[in-house]
């Protein structure tokens, strides 16, 4: 009996079941102010006088600091390093922090007001505002003013810094925002349409858009070059607190309508809306992996973590060095052989994917301008419409120092006639064949060489397979090095007009554990799954090498799931159009390996059917087909054929000719 489990890891993976988007709360006192920190390791949250840290997405608290604030903390701000915690209090003064630690750090004095808030503008620079109608800037080092600027008329409620440092905005009772040069505080833009106090402003991560929330009920976005609003956010009630996702692609408003509205910026309406609350929502703060927003009420003494992962929200890095010039790389894997920037494709929708990598962290990814969703480890993917005929890819990559990257290709899309330059008189067909009896370690099997090298022989002797074209692997040849170096060179030594089959017989083996299925090579011990060649491994190269056809024969137990459930017919031209097909003695079922000297109860019925074939032209499809009738009547085991699950499969047929 043959052992080979085949891409047990290419089933489909169940659907996720639908889950409330409430994950759980932590217990505070009279919570007034919450922020993520850079990195995203602390959730830091302001309880009266007091600052709390915690780990995000738990109610485990890591430390909390003895705050000499004398009345209520109403605002918090973290260093772009992480370093320093500013909080800023009705007492008229703002307090420096050591993060974790929570040693304090200094104290700014200078405010004649309450200082409703403050914000880093680099790691050695802070900016507050106070009812006092002033701003202030401080350097954090000699712990003394820069600057100060009272343009405003009437107290400010209102203060953000724009992510790049270049900007700082305020509003409040006089209903003006004004936009002023952070270096030297003078006034850029002063910006007019609310009919009440400004409440809340927020930069966009790119810092060209402002947003801004008013007692009017209105919520604003500025075009700040042009210093006009671009669009008007419906709103049911005062904002308490304004944020963009890390991505820009939505704007996030805490209301006081017991609700958290989420703003699609390009349509302008609701995408998302959390309602289950007892009271106003007071703050909100996205964590910075885009994955959970946090918020607190008014008078409810907890914190509530939400996962808003199905809003697929890029991940966010904040870190900025000036020496950084290098931009990311991008990497695609689908579609794979992209020659000359170009790619045949033949259906009408195909899936872009890849990776983005850079050292400081990727802030954006556009994919025809579309904002794509990174994943954690880099990981992309898009679907892209395709007409007839040229469409082009153009691939955007920022990272968080501003540097750009750009990949472009064309999907070249076939129409009804499949590939016309493909000529299967001139093209190549490759044949690769592994066959494993006497293993080193691993019980020995009765026909696999003899299957293998009948095969080789039949189609060299009857069909057009020559010599040179075609590498056999027996026994001690077939180790682990061989068999997976003999495959990866096909995908330099196959061209896109040539043709590819590959035939296994051995063991196999299968990882519970991994849901992965192994070929095992010669040389490998038992249990040994280091040693081992994936089926995700094989079936990777089969996607990147660019053949005109590929078919993979496997005479081997448990191997049905390595395809799909396509059905397609015969036509003229169907070997115009690329394939990727299999064929596998069995589904998920044991299979037998014959009697000694024989051949396998499949590799009996597939000889036979090629060596009394009469026609000229003979599809897979029809040998498939005629293979699996006859092992089914003269046997217990159940062959399958189909497309492989890989990319590259166009819905076309590799058609095998007979010699002349």
């Amino acid at each position: 009996m043959r052992l080979l489990l085949v891409t047990a890891l290419l089933l489909p993976m169940s659907q996720l079941g639908a889950q409330s988007l409430f994950k759980l709360s932590a217990r505070v006192k009279s919570p007034g102010a919450i922020i993520y920190s850079p990195d995203g390791k602390y959730l830091i949250v302001a309880s009266g006088h007091q600052a709390q840290l915690f780990s995000p997405g738990t109610e485990t608290k890591v430390a909390e600091f003895s705050s000499s604030h004398s009345r209520d903390i109403l605002a918090l701000s973290c260093s772009p390093d992480n370093q320093l915690l500013s909080t800023t209090s009705a007492d008229r003064t703002i307090k420096l922090w050591k993060l974790p630690g929570g040693q304090l750090a200094g104290t700014l004095i200078g405010h004649l007001g309450i200082v409703v808030a403050s914000r880093f503008l680099e790691n050695s620079k802070l900016v507050s505002a106070s009812e006092d109608m002033t701003v202030r800037v401080w350097d954090l080092q000699t712990q003394k003013e820069i600057y100060s600027k009272m343009d405003h008329i009437k107290p400010i409620r209102a203060l953000d810094v724009s992510p790049d440092g270049k900007w700082i905005a305020t509003g409040g009772g006089d209903k003006e925002i004004i936009v002023r040069n952070s270096t030297n505080g003078e006034i850029v833009k002063r910006l007019k349409k609310h009919d009440n106090w400004i409440r809340c402003l927020a930069f966009s991560p790119d810092s060209k858009m402002l947003a801004s929330a008013g007692d009017d009920k209105k919520i604003f976005l500025w075009d700040i070059e042009l210093g006009t609003v671009v669009k008007e956010f419906p709103q049911r009630g005062w904002t308490y607190d304004l944020k963009f996702s890390g991505d820009a692609k939505f704007l996030v408003a805490a209301l006081e309508k017991y609700a958290i509205e989420f703003y699609d910026i390009q349509t302008g309406l609701t995408s998302l809306r959390l309602n289950d609350f007892k009271n106003p929502v007071r703050g909100i703060a996205i964590s910075p992996s885009g994955k959970e927003i946090c918020s607190i009420e008014e008078i409810e003494p907890e914190i509530k973590y939400w996962n808003i992962e199905s809003l697929n929200i890029s991940p966010v890095f904040r870190f900025k060095d000036k020496k950084d010039v290098n931009p990311p790389q991008i990497l695609v894997s689908n579609p794979p052989n992209i020659t000359d920037n170009k790619v045949r494709y033949s259906k009408d929708l195909i899936d872009i994917s890849g990776s983005v990598i850079d050292e400081s962290g990727v802030r954006r990814l556009r994919v025809n301008g579309i904002e794509t969703p990174l994943k954690e480890n880099g990981n992309f993917i898009i679907k892209i419409p395709l007409s007839m005929g040229d469409t082009f890819v153009n691939i955007e990559a920022t990272d968080v120092n501003d540097n750009i990257a750009l990949k472009k290709f064309i999907v070249s899309r076939q129409d009804l006639t499949g590939d016309a330059d493909y000529d299967p008189s001139k093209a190549k067909n490759f044949l690769f064949v592994v066959g494993i009896n006497n293993y080193e370690y691993w019980p020995h099997l009765n026909n696999a060489v003899k299957d293998a090298n009948d095969m080789a022989g039949t189609l060299m002797g009857m069909y057009n397979f020559d010599f040179a074209n075609v590498t056999v692997l027996r026994d001690e040849q077939a180790t682990r090095n061989s068999i997976y170096k003999t495959l990866r060179n096909y995908i330099q030594q196959i061209s896109p007009s040539d043709n590819l089959v590959i035939y296994f017989s051995g063991h196999g083996h299968f990882d519970e554990l991994l849901n992965e299925g192994y070929w095992v090579p010669y040389e490998a011990h038992l249990d040994a799954e280091g040693e081992y060649l994936p089926n995700s491994s094989i079936l990777k190269i089969i996607e990147n090498i660019n053949s005109q056809h590929t078919f993979l024969v496997a005479d081997a137990c448990f191997s049905g799931s390595l395809f799909g459930e396509q059905k397609r017919g015969y036509a003229e031209n169907v070997e115009k159009y690329k394939s990727r097909w299999g064929l596998a003695s069995g589904r998920l079922e044991a299979v037998s390996d014959g009697a000694v000297g024989t051949n396998s109860p499949f590799a009996s019925e597939l000889l036979k059917y090629l060596k009394e074939n009469k026609k000229e032209k003979l599809a897979i499809s029809e040998i498939i087909q005629a293979v699996k009738l006859a092992v089914a009547e003269h046997s217990d085991q159940t062959p399958i054929g189909n497309p492989l699950k890989v990319p590259g499969d166009e819905g076309g047929e590799f058609v095998l000719y007979k010699r002349k």
